[in-house]
């Protein structure tokens, strides 16, 4: 299945893209899987090497919904589906 993937802040700045994308079998760690093995930059961003898991700031949008999931790993994706994934915003 074909799966897009939009990217924002550092993200953007990491892959030089605004989005891309990913053939993937069927889950949220597939299409982890590939981002990292393509931008190997993202890791500190996405992954807690601690816990090993998503990191618990980022968030998951999946086609305009934010998902809220203990193992967002196994969140199973569809044709077509857009995910982003967001850092938390900032400011003074």
């Amino acid at each position: 299945m074909i799966v897009e993937v939009l990217y924002f802040a550092e993200f953007k700045d990491i892959t030089s893209k605004e989005k891309e994308k990913f053939e993937i079998n069927d889950n949220m760690g597939d299409l982890l899987d590939l981002l990292l093995k393509k931008y190997e930059p993202l890791q500190h961003l996405i992954w807690d090497e601690k816990t090993q898991k998503i990191h618990n700031l980022i968030s998951i949008i999946i086609n305009n919904q934010a998902i809220h999931e203990k193992n967002p790993l196994r969140i199973n994706l569809k044709d077509g589906d857009t995910i982003a994934f967001l850092l938390p915003v900032s400011g003074g």
